[in-house]
């Protein structure tokens, strides 16, 4: 019989994690007399430190571009971003002879770059400046890039001969109504008479495209992989001038406007766009000032949670306290609630938003996670958002928290636990000392700040979200947390156990 009744048995244990009702008869209730189940519960401590991460991996769908003094910090951050362009594949694409040509060469009226931005932070007035410099190689597709890396000529990257352009703008363009954002964007012109890595003439860029598109067997239209190798590796565009505004990208679209047959034989102006999605490499860029971050790390009275910049809150896991005493017992549920500071204690909180989404996984696995771009699994990663309020179907307020909460991350706990296990038994002798230096991370878990996708998956009777993208949050945001060196009793985690009564 106990095989048909441990599911619903350990359902309705973790439900129990939202009751603030004693478990005293808990096993009673829940069973029949033949087949009781013992339920039990703890309350341990949990420290917290500030660290931070020097090996960001750079792989949003967000590209970021700009300039912006930290308030808490007073040094500046700016965000540079590369990104490459994708063809409609397998589209209805026009033939060569569809355009209008010179001498055997497609002739393109205009070309341009448009950067599109659907958020921003800071002042949107403030004169800004950026530049366009083409790419020599595209960005490797199975390599792995960190904030840090900026392309140039000298590391071969970008053209030292290539296109060079820059462009003044503002982010609030008065001329735009306020709910146009589709029409909200960065313009770079690229109309000057433009010259190939070979040495091959153009008027403009786009008739270079263009032609390079339709060359040898025309492939290069309509597959994303050649048109990035063989035509246009992408741009890197850089903030150069301004201070005060930081612009969150959504996409960048290569434009063109060429002469096109229409089916009654005359010639008509067309566009021919590309543009720079997540199906194709997009790379952030961040400088900033990493000393006074090394500073903020090491304040004890709380921890961290700041992006771009890498600052993230470490906790240690109490897995031996946890487990004493409960070697036998099933942990069903561990709780725990990361609490923000007053918002009176925070610095210019109008201009950095806080964190909405947050991973926490072992401290020894980030950087693998985040390089070989996995997604947290409920098993030994989990995904919490930020709560503020949660109001019930009525309007009414039924919950304030201003904070963060991990429903159950018991599954770290286990995993932590089972591997300390195997080593000791495999090394026998080792003492708790011993295997703690050997492996001083062994208990600690990483609070990351993300960005998570979702993908709808259809059945033939259901379409479901699961999550299919995580990615460290590239985006100005920046919160203190409860707990720190100086508070190691701030934060707490509840844990309930399990086990059938022996008969």
């Amino acid at each position: 019989m106990k095989k048909y009744i441990i599911l619903p048995l350990i359902a309705a244990v973790g439900f129990l994690t939202s009751c603030d009702e004693t478990t005293d008869a808990v096993g009673f209730s829940l069973t029949e007399p033949t087949d009781r189940l013992d339920v039990d519960y703890g309350t341990f401590n949990v420290s917290s430190e500030t660290v931070k991460l020097e090996n960001i991996v750079s792989r949003s769908t967000i590209g970021y571009l700009g300039k912006m003094k930290d308030p808490e910090t007073g040094s500046y951050i700016t965000c540079n971003y590369t990104t490459q362009f994708r063809t409609m594949e397998n589209g209805d694409h026009l033939a060569k002879s569809d355009f209008a040509q010179d001498n055997g060469q497609i002739i393109a009226d205009s070309c341009e770059v448009r950067i599109y931005y659907y958020t921003s932070s800071g002042d949107n007035n403030i004169p800004m400046k950026c530049k366009l410099q083409e790419m020599a190689k595209p960005l490797s597709e199975t390599e792995t890039y960190t904030t840090d890396f900026k392309p140039t000529a000298e590391n071969g990257y970008l053209r030292s001969n290539g296109i060079s352009q820059s462009t003044t703008y503002s982010l609030k363009d008065n001329s735009i109504p306020e709910d146009t954002e589709s029409a909200r964007c960065i313009r770079i012109q690229l109309n000057n008479e433009y010259t190939d890595p070979k040495g091959n003439k153009y008027n403009n860029y786009g008739s270079y495209i263009l032609n390079k598109c339709y060359e040898g067997d025309g492939s290069n239209i309509n597959n994303s992989y050649k048109f990035v190798h063989n035509v246009c590796p992408g741009f890197f565009i850089e903030s150069t001038s301004g201070i005060g505004c930081m612009a969150n990208i959504s996409i960048t679209q290569l434009r063109i406007h060429a002469k096109c047959k229409q089916e009654n034989g005359t010639m008509r102006d067309s566009l021919i766009y590309f543009n720079g999605t997540e199906e194709v490499v997009q790379r952030t860029n961040i400088s900033q000032d990493n000393d006074k971050l090394t500073e903020m790390a090491n304040e004890g009275d709380y921890t961290y949670l700041k992006t771009p910049a890498g600052l993230c809150t470490q906790i240690t896991l109490p897995v031996d306290e946890v487990y004493k005493g409960h070697e036998n017992d099933t942990l069903n549920t561990a709780r725990m609630i990361l609490l923000r500071e007053s918002n009176e204690k925070e610095v210019n909180s109008n201009t950095f938003g806080i964190p909405t989404t947050l991973l926490i996984l072992p401290a020894d696995r980030a950087e693998a996670f985040f390089a070989k771009n996995e997604i947290a699994d409920n098993r030994d990663s989990y995904i919490a958002t930020y709560i503020g309020e949660t109001k019930d179907n009525t309007g009414n307020v039924t919950e304030r928290l201003n904070g963060y909460r991990f429903s159950n991350i018991s599954g770290i706990l286990r995993l932590m636990k089972k591997a300390k296990d195997e080593y000791i038994a495999a090394h026998p002798g080792t003492t708790d000392e011993q295997y703690e230096t050997l492996f001083p991370k062994w208990n600690k878990a990483l609070i990351v700040p993300v960005i998570t996708s979702k993908t709808t998956v259809t059945s033939s009777y259901t379409s479901t979200e699961v999550l299919s993208r995580v990615t460290h949050d590239m985006s100005l945001t920046s919160t203190k947390l409860v707990g720190g060196k100086n508070n190691p009793n701030a934060i707490k985690i509840n844990c309930i156990y399990s086990k059938f009564k022996n008969k």
